[in-house]
């Protein structure tokens, strides 16, 4: 997604906080730049599973994804993820998968339809 490929894959980016509402299906991630100054609040929509991982006080992300290509072997990975956790989405529609790696902390994956990023510098 582009707007992912804006922001260099939030590399060294924190993750400040993750929220699930399963009622409206959204996922939200808060997010702090290494400058302290520029924030961003991303919205998985139509979020389905979100499987979080390592978890940590500080978590520094290495590199967001949107894997798409449902043959690709990253995509396969991260739907075994989600399958292992969430045996009920087994055999659903495939959607989006969010794949967020770590340089330190958490490593989440997030199926989902939409996203939308709101930023803002403070």
């Amino acid at each position: 997604m582009e707007i992912i490929k804006k922001y260099e894959s939030f590399h060294d980016w924190y993750l400040m906080g993750v929220a699930a509402d399963l009622d409206v299906g959204e996922v939200e991630l808060r997010l702090l730049f290494d400058n302290k100054k520029d924030h961003a609040r991303l919205v998985f929509k139509g979020a389905s599973r979100c499987l979080v991982n390592d978890f940590l006080i500080q978590n520094i992300i290495s590199s967001m994804e949107v894997l798409t290509d449902f043959e690709a072997n990253e995509y396969k990975r991260a739907l075994d993820a989600l399958d292992s956790s969430y045996s009920w989405g087994r055999n659903k529609p495939r959607k989006n998968i969010a794949a967020i790696t770590a340089t330190l902390g958490a490593e989440l994956f997030i199926e989902f339809d939409s996203l939308a990023v709101e930023t803002t510098v403070q």
